[in-house]
């Protein structure tokens, strides 16, 4: 398949160096030196191991410069960019094309829902971590499962984004409530990523400091109030001690 990768950050070039393998890829970059390195060296992903793995399969291009409709189109540029990048690359998306979003937050299918049919948005979430080390190169600091769903998605085609991870080596699983796992990632979001992020921590610091642990229950308890509002029912108690373990799990981690 084509699959177009929208922004070229740190979970945008994981991705499109894992899809690269079975695929053909097309980054989308925000800035030409992007584009440039990527098409000068591939993207190269950093493991924990420190070794390097290089994957010169791919073909970048500056936003709104690439014209052709693509199979997959893949969003992943922060949500505030998320109207901009598809206004710039709405040539990417034609008729059968999938749109498949693993942003983070809330309102990126409302947007998505502008340029391509519901019938082809795919929603998404993922657990992998990814860290930008320099542009085109990443470390990927901790593996995990994407998830995948969409009301209005037909079987065929979400089976067609599962294969894309999974010949690519990436578990992936079809589930029914994935706007459930949507709120239980913005929760991961809302109090590691911007709570590391602003104080500059790896994410296992959470978990061995008091003062974190307290800050981080109240940012969680909160969000869980606010999810219920919005049709959700989460408990606030253990969504504190779900978002400790993946913390811990991923202690090396930044945001």
């Amino acid at each position: 398949m084509k699959v177009a990768v929208i922004g070229a950050g740190a979970l945008g070039c994981l991705f499109g160096a894992k899809f690269s393998q079975e695929n053909e890829v097309i980054m989308i970059a925000h800035k030409q030196s992007e584009a440039d390195v990527i098409n000068d060296y591939g993207l190269i992903l950093k493991a924990t191991d420190d070794k390097l793995y290089q994957y010169k399969n791919v073909k970048a291009f500056v936003s709104g410069t690439y014209k052709q409709q693509v199979d997959v189109v893949v969003i992943l540029v922060k949500t505030i960019a998320t109207k901009e990048a598809l206004q710039q690359n709405q040539f990417l998306i034609g008729e059968k094309t999938l749109v498949l979003t693993l942003q983070n937050g809330l309102g990126n299918y409302e947007i998505l829902a502008e340029y391509a049919k519901d019938t082809k948005i795919v929603l998404g979430t993922t657990n992998h971590n990814s860290v930008l080390l320099e542009e085109g190169k990443v470390f990927h600091s901790g593996e995990g499962i994407t998830s995948i769903g969409g009301k209005n998605v037909s079987a065929e085609d979400l089976q067609k984004i599962y294969h894309l991870f999974e010949v690519s080596g990436l578990s992936c699983e079809i589930v029914d409530n994935i706007h459930y796992l949507i709120w239980k990632k913005l929760f991961i979001n809302l109090a590691i990523n911007a709570f590391t992020y602003i104080t500059l921590t790896p994410m296992g610091f959470i978990g061995q400091n008091e003062y974190a642990l307290n800050i981080i229950e109240k940012i969680i308890l909160e969000a869980a109030q606010v999810a219920k509002a919005n049709g959700c029912d989460f408990d606030g108690k253990k969504e504190f001690e779900n978002v400790i373990k993946i913390a811990a799990a991923h202690k090396m981690g930044y945001s």
